[in-house]
Formats: structure tokens, sequence, C-alpha cells
């Protein structure tokens, strides 16, 4: 008997799912290449706007030219984590210096790889329908569609967390030193390309001693130093290089003291907080450091960094009240509406743009974020997988991410490279609809909906209380 056809002579219902899912998957890979394509002509020889994109193409640049890590000025620095303006320089060796162009093409590539790696962790943790759900979100998701056009590390970070998630799950299978030895490694490259994860490694310690598949606890301590000492062992190279330098311990980079000092110092805004870093004048980090410290001027950027470091710790707690209210503030802002691209295109960036061109982005990219987070909450906290050690891993890292980022700045494009670890659970949602909802009466759906509810009024107060007066008042 034909396997499509049922008893009755009809088409049974698991031949029908399997050919509309088809259908979708086809449709999916039709619309993304489209829109990859498209946006690719779109990009294709625009100049780079944004200053994080320039200068990580001046160190690209210079790191084949001088054959060094200078900035713009022809300077050593330390200011930016170096894996990025390598993977830059390694592309411009290929395809010629400032070749923008095959930039954006190799990161075509890297978004490729990462639908894939999405799709993997999904099927790993789920099913392997959530992993096609995930996969499709991923593909689909219009802020990493542009992004992979823009010279920013998230394309590249979220790779790699995406890899080290693939490792940990192995090791939680297997248990194998070497698996978790390639854990350490990976989130040690993804530190260096953004320093947010150096402080990891404590969680990462204490997660592998719970988890590890071993009774033994000798057995476990010994597995959990392994990825540790991997991560070491990835940073040690640079953080020579840069304490040297700077004359003062510097892991990764020195911006990140002045960063905390800008988000917690008098002259911080109590909204968008980013804005610290356009204060000037006598309130400027730097102005308010000079001026109480001596031979301020003959010190190296790293020694300011510590700093300022101190300098903002020493506000945070001399102001708890204050300091509460600001990362409340800034959690918020963390997982805001993607702004970053509506932002450029306002200011004129990549081309003109009409009105119709302007509320069609805007549709699209508020509405795809807020139908992956909302998605996002309700399959982590109602559709949690069978396997708890791996859902707390993804906490772990999305947490750690989220904490770090809520009490210096808190902008909402930093939230972008840890969507596809929430794609996962938007696809386990979207999958089980069904599902869901017949736990509606549920404690954890309730909680879920608490969250959504709480996100959606954030959005709205930013948009309505915050962002609008304050363009009232530009206009």
């Amino acid at each position: 008997m034909n396997n499509a056809v049922g008893i009755n002579g009809k088409p049974d219902e698991a031949a029908r799912t399997t050919r509309r899912e088809t259908v979708a998957i086809a449709a999916v890979i039709l619309v993304g290449a489209a829109a990859r394509l498209w946006l690719l002509g779109c990009f294709w020889d625009q100049p780079l706007h944004i200053g994080d994109e320039m200068s990580f193409d001046a160190l690209a640049t210079n790191i084949l030219t001088r054959h060094d890590f200078c900035d713009a000025q022809g300077i050593r620095t330390s200011e930016r984590p170096p894996l990025y303006p390598a993977f830059l320089a390694g592309v411009y060796a290929a395809c010629g210096v400032g070749n923008h162009n095959a930039v954006r093409v190799a990161q075509l590539g890297l978004g490729l790889v990462l639908t894939g790696l999405v799709h993997q962790l999904a099927k790993g943790m789920y099913s392997p329908r959530v992993g096609r759900w995930a996969a499709a979100i991923c593909f689909l998701y219009p802020s990493l569609l542009v992004f992979s056009n823009l010279l920013l590390t998230e394309v590249l970070f979220a790779v790699l967390v995406c890899l080290a998630c693939l490792a940990m799950r192995r090791f939680l299978r297997t248990g194998r030193v070497a698996d978790v030895l390639l854990v350490g490694v990976l989130l040690g490259l993804a530190a260096l390309t953004r320093s947010v994860l150096w402080l990891f490694v404590p969680f990462l310690v204490g997660f592998v001693f719970f988890a590890a598949p071993s009774p033994s606890w000798r057995c476990r301590l010994g597995l959990a130093v392994v990825p540790a000492v991997a991560f070491a062992v990835i940073l040690t190279p640079w953080a020579v290089r840069n304490t040297r330098l700077q004359e003062t311990f510097t892991v990764i980079e020195d911006a990140g003291g002045r960063n905390f000092m800008m988000g917690n110092y008098e002259h911080t805004p109590l909204y968008r907080t980013w804005d610290a870093i356009g204060v000037v004048g006598e309130k400027s980090w730097h102005a308010v450091l000079a001026s109480e410290t001596p031979g301020y001027e003959q010190l190296t950027q790293g020694q300011r960094d510590k700093l300022a470091m101190r300098r903002g710790l020493a506000f945070a707690l001399a102001n708890p009240a204050l300091t509460a209210k600001r990362c409340f503030i800034k959690f918020l802002n963390f997982w805001q509406l993607e702004r970053t691209v509506i932002a450029g295109m306002t200011r004129g960036f990549w081309g003109t743009h009409g009105r119709a061109a302007m509320l069609a982005a805007t549709a699209a990219i508020f509405g795809g974020y807020a139908l992956a987070i909302v998605s996002g909450v309700f399959g982590f906290v109602v559709l949690p997988p069978q396997d708890r050690r791996m859902h707390w891993f993804l906490l772990l890292l999305i947490g750690h991410v989220c904490a770090v980022h809520t009490v210096v700045f808190g902008h909402s494009r930093y939230h972008l490279a840890l969507m596809p670890l929430v794609f996962v659970y938007s696809g386990a949602a979207l999958s089980q609809l069904g599902e869901i909802a017949r736990r509606r009466c549920r404690w954890a759906f309730w909680i879920a909906s608490a969250i959504a509810c709480g996100l959606v009024a954030s959005w709205i107060w930013e948009t309505f209380f915050v962002e609008l007066p304050r363009l009232k008042g530009q206009m």
C-alpha cells in the first residue's frame, strides 16, 4: 500500500503533515535567501557609518599593514578584543584591504552556519520538529539579516556561543574530557570576540562540577577544571601583551572600567544610559577622573580604566537606591525593542529611505523581535526540555551577559547575539502552541504571561514616555 494512503484510501495525517512541512521549509529557504541577497545588494559598496565598524576596520587594516594591533592613528591599543579584527584581517588578506563587500559575503556564510547550529541545538534539546522551527526563526530573523552586512561582532560571537553550547551538550552525554575541553576553548574565543564572557569562568566551573555525568565528586572536580584551564590558555597570550602595554593587569580590553563608570557616576542619564558616552566637558567621565587624579595625563589607558572602575564602584556603593533604580531601567533597556538599524536609517545611513520603507523595516524588526522573545519566554518557562542541565546552562549564559550589561549600559543591541539561544525556546513554543494552551491553568503559564506582559509594558513606556518626548524636543 502507498505510505501516503490510509485505510480508507485517503492520505493519512502523517503524510499530509510531512508535505506541509516540506512546503513550509521550501518557502522559508526561498524567502530567507531572497532577503539575504536583497540586503546584500542594498549594502553593496556602502561606506561604514557606525563608530564601532570604523574602529574594527582600522584595527584589521593595521594588523595587515603595520603587523600590529593599532588604532586609526597608528597607536598600539587594547581598546578592543582581538578576534573580530583578526577575522576582518583574514578576509582582507584574501580579498583586499578594506574590501567590506567581501566581509559581508563572509558574514552571510556565517549566518547560514548559525542557522545550522541553532537547528542542531534545538533538535538535541527538544526534537527534530522544534529544530526546524528554531532554524526557520533564525534564518528569517530581520535584525540578524541586517547585522550580517555590518562590520560588527554579533554574528561571529553568536556562532562561537552556539558552538560552545553544542560542545557542552555533547559533554553532558559523553562525559569526555575532549568535549569539555572544547567548551573552554570556544568560550575563550568568544571572550576574545566580546569581553563580556571573560568573567563567566566561575559559573562554567560550577556548572560542570554539578552537571558532569560522573558519580565521583573528585572526577567532577577534575572535569570542572579542564574548561577553565583551556579558557585561560586561550586568553593568556593576549592578556600578557595587554598587561605589558598598559603597565597594569589587563586581560582583554581597557574599556570595561570606563564603560562601567559611564553607567554609574553622577552624570549618568537615568534613561538611555548609553548616552553617557556623549557627555562632554567637565561632566565627561575622563574629565571627572582627571580632576580627581594627580598625574592623570601620564597614565596609560589601562591604568585610567582601573581608576574608572574603582570610581564607578565607589559611586554605586555610596548610592545604593539610585544604583538599584538605574539597574532596573538598564535591565529593561537590554531587552528593549531592537532599535539600532531603525536609528541608523533615520540618520540617513545606507542610502535614503522613504516613509513606507521606514514603516516596513520598523514593523519587521520590532515585530520579529516581539514574536521571538515572547514565544521564547513561553518556551523557556512552560515547555523546558527534558534534560534540565542544558536548560540551566543556557540560562547561565543568557543571565550572565544580561547581568553584566545591566550594571553597565543596557543597550538593546547587546541582546542580539543571545537571540539564537532564545530561538531554541521560540521554536519549542511556536511548534507546540496547543500544548501551551493545554497548560494554561498551570503556574508556569501565568509566570510566562506575567513576564511577557512586563516586557510589552516596558516597550510601551520606553516608546511613549522616553523616545517620543526626546524626539519632539529635537524638532
